[in-house]
């Protein structure tokens, strides 16, 4: 007995000596964090790799999810004509977590990679969401005016494209800044942001100086030629989130935590990315668990509403349901092939199908996605790491993503 004893306890005490199962890789960096595989690690651990600052949930008022305890781990769908377990998808598809919640009642939630049901995981554009609905609340309290432009509330961006531009259109993306988004060009403003601001480092970084978003966006200059048109720029949503802080005389962070975060129940404190000045990242670096950006896309479904309170005028969020689509915006923002019809559009950091349904979703780098139907009253959040921005595998990106997200929602209606 002794011996089994003793045989026991060397095991046990092994098992405490074991590098964790989430240790950090040794060659987590500036450089690295942001590509796979590293960043399937890294977008579960962004306190442990940036600095950030926390957005606070209440923990007295937390709103229960009914179905967790019930709720299904794993699913038949229906896939290009196959019938394949969710699970299997997954996989393959770097899927980190995915929360279906079928009519204020989640049905499935299954976690892969390092998530886990309170680990908070990067949203990347995702973000841009959650910017746009605090906006609807600052604007519900009368802070801002949605026809003042944006110099303004923030004389500093005076000389930029975004100067004379209304929050209105802001909010759509149709300002006149020359701002460019593209991940694969180097030189692209998008690129050069994540290096002024600390979020990339290494020798991708070595032409630009560290100076942070304060002193980044208003050297962003003007092209006249866009004026009233959609084009998709991340910094768009970070003056904004500027925009906000002058108005309401608070750090943008806070503003969330309390027109948002705090009100609709969230279950776990969120966070966002701090650049070197202090200004937070709001186009694309908020983090938060699965099962709180589950309740974000149950607030849009319910129009604002959270139990009594209207955390966002039911009519800023009709105004994002009821649209007829937008000739400004490039049929493969609505991802078109995937649905076979749709006019999609972009209205308050929302990308909208146009298919009629109302279906509407946030989608950030890596394949984030946060998808909204108010036709099925089916909210489905998605987070994954994908090794590039776009995909980086065969089989892996935007459409496969939005096929999945589809076929999920048809098979639980």
């Amino acid at each position: 007995m002794r011996k089994i004893s003793l045989i026991l306890m060397l095991i046990s005490c092994s098992a405490f000596s074991a590098v964790p199962i989430d240790a950090r890789p040794p060659d987590i960096t500036g450089e690295t964090w942001q590509f796979g595989p590293l960043n399937r690690w890294a977008f579960v651990h962004l306190r442990e790799i940036l600095p950030t600052k926390n957005i606070p949930n209440l923990p007295s008022a937390v709103s229960v999810i009914p179905g967790l305890d019930e709720a299904s781990d794993d699913l038949l769908i229906n896939l290009n004509s196959k019938s394949v377990k969710l699970s299997d998808v997954m996989g393959r598809l770097f899927v980190d977590g995915i929360l279906v919640i079928n009519d204020g009642t989640a049905v499935v939630e299954r976690y892969g990679g390092y998530l886990t049901p309170d680990k908070a995981h990067i949203l990347w554009s995702v973000s841009k969401m959650i910017t746009g609905l605090t906006a609807g609340s600052v604007f519900r309290d009368g802070l801002i005016d949605l026809e003042k432009t944006v110099s303004h509330y923030v004389p500093e961006l005076a000389a930029t494209g975004w100067a004379s531009t209304t929050l209105r259109d802001m909010l759509d993306m149709r300002d006149t800044s020359d701002w460019t988004e593209d991940y694969d060009a180097l030189d692209s403003t998008v690129r050069r942001q994540d290096c002024a601001d600390g979020l990339l480092t290494g020798e991708l970084c070595a032409d630009t100086e560290v100076v942070g978003n304060y002193v980044f966006l208003p050297s962003v200059g003007r092209d006249d030629t866009r004026a009233g048109k959609f084009v998709y720029k991340s910094g768009t949503t970070d003056v904004i989130a500027w925009v906000l802080e002058a108005a309401t005389g608070k750090r943008f962070a806070d503003i969330v935590s309390e027109k948002i975060w705090k009100p609709m129940g969230a279950e776990r404190s969120a966070g966002i990315t701090v650049d070197v000045s202090g200004f937070t990242l709001a186009s694309g670096g908020m983090f938060a668990t699965l099962r709180d950006m589950g309740r974000v896309g149950q607030l849009m479904l319910n129009r604002g509403m959270h139990g009594e309170a209207q955390l966002v005028p039911a009519s800023w969020m009709d105004d994002i349901f009821n649209r007829s689509g937008d000739p400004d915006v490039p049929q493969e923002f609505g991802l078109k092939p995937v649905w076979r019809l749709g006019n999609p559009y972009y209205r308050s950091f929302i990308w909208g199908v146009g298919d009629g349904r109302g279906t509407v979703y946030a989608a950030g780098v890596h394949g984030q996605f946060v998808y909204v139907s108010p036709a099925t009253k089916t909210v489905i959040a998605m987070f994954s790491s994908w090794p590039n921005a776009d995909g980086g595998a065969a089989g892996v990106g935007p459409i496969e993503a939005m096929e999945l997200l589809r076929a999920v929602e048809i098979a639980v209606n």
